[in-house]
């Protein structure tokens, strides 16, 4: 399960992170978003403790029953071991982190699970495929740019990279051409979902708009935004 899952991630290139949506929302949400043809989702777990662990775990529950395999859930914002298990738990595919934690890297491989763990530096990079990340992210990727990534390459060529923070429909294409597997977006790509009265079609178009750019079929345009 876990190669299948690397490839899915690397043939999607976009996960579309996501914090903090409403219960009622998530099952028209990812519809939309699979509309689209963006099949690969994070449920961030919540720092803020606006929601608890125990419930983002369900919503991450709710998204595997519903939609089996024609979604790729997985769970962001890991900082210790036990939301791993939680994770585990509720059908989470991969676990995503904002930066590398061991003990986290260590439950998920124990789990078979897909780790995806932050990191900025060449030496934090380093440091987390050492520890057994199977993706790293690049994390905040827009403030790093592309020049950064142009760098990597040469010594850093064989670790796979995944670009989060400040991705957009004006600057992803750059990142995947510049090497990176894929890059997780929020609320640029998901922003409606976020308001009062939700157009769920109108979600569904921004997905297939990121799709076309990332699939380099299309350059973006003013209406993207």
């Amino acid at each position: 399960m876990k190669k299948q899952t690397i490839e899915r991630i690397r043939r999607c290139k976009i996960i579309a992170v996501v914090r903090g949506v409403k219960g009622e929302r998530l099952i028209p949400m990812a519809e939309a978003l699979r509309v689209g043809g963006i099949d690969c989702i994070e449920i961030t777990f919540d720092p803020r403790l606006k929601q608890s662990d125990r419930d983002i775990a369900a919503q991450i529950h709710m998204l595997t029953q519903h939609f089996g395999d024609a979604l790729c859930v997985g769970a962001g914002t890991v900082t210790n071991p036990s939301q791993v298990d939680l994770a585990v738990q509720a059908g989470a595919q991969y676990i995503v982190s904002p930066g590398t934690v061991p003990q986290v890297i260590e439950k998920t491989r124990a789990a078979d699970l897909v780790s995806i763990p932050g990191a900025f530096t060449p030496t934090e990079i380093l440091a987390a495929h050492r520890c057994g990340g199977d993706i790293i992210k690049l994390f905040p990727a827009s403030f790093l740019g592309t020049e950064y990534l142009d760098q990597l390459r040469g010594p850093l060529g064989g670790i796979p990279l995944m670009a989060n923070g400040g991705i957009n429909v004006w600057n992803m294409r750059a990142f995947l051409d510049a090497g990176c597997v894929g890059v997780g977006i929020g609320r640029n790509l998901t922003a409606e979902v976020y308001k009062p009265e939700c157009d769920f079609g109108v979600l569904a178009q921004t997905a297939d708009a990121y799709r076309a750019i990332a699939d380099n079929e299309r350059k973006p345009r003013h209406r993207d935004l």
